[in-house]
């Protein structure tokens, strides 16, 4: 795959999905400190030539989770930018870095907004998806095999 075709993807947001959220009765004490988990995950279906990505954010206190949300983004991939990403050689879909950095920045902004929906009204509001580089999660290329993908479909 070229730089070149890297950074020419034509994509569309296809879908938001709300696999998680799990809200804590009561609202965690303001004078201790609030841990914040976060993680990424990429999936594909080839038929459909979609990919989503899952975000996955866990607040804390005391190592008991009182709040937790996986959001994830489908995005349609038009057919010359999917085969880009394709080696069908070794039947693995490459997304560069950058690409897959962007993605993963915007479907953790989509699962800010979905938490701060989830909770308007209630002490648990104040608690948001900080605003960091969710781009420096991913260490590399994200590389991912077509034949463990092919059968599943996303939403």
């Amino acid at each position: 795959m070229s730089e070149t075709a890297a950074r020419q993807v034509n994509f569309v947001l296809a879908g938001i999905t709300t696999d998680r959220c799990e809200l804590s009765d009561t609202a965690p004490l303001a004078q201790q400190p609030v841990k914040i988990n976060a993680g990424l995950n990429f999936g594909i279906d080839s038929t459909k030539k979609l990919l989503k990505v899952l975000f996955r954010n866990v607040f804390l206190q005391d190592e008991i989770p009182f709040i937790t949300i996986e959001a994830g983004c489908i995005f349609a991939i038009d057919e010359e930018s999917w085969n880009n990403f394709i080696n069908e050689e070794k039947r693995l879909f490459t997304l560069p870095k950058p690409f897959a950095g962007h993605l993963a920045q915007m479907t953790a902004g989509t699962a800010r907004g979905i938490l701060h929906a989830k909770t308007q009204n209630t002490p648990l509001n104040r608690f948001m998806i900080p605003a960091t580089n969710v781009e420096e999660m991913i260490r590399e290329h994200v590389v991912l095999s077509l034949e463990q993908h092919e059968n599943n479909g996303h939403e």
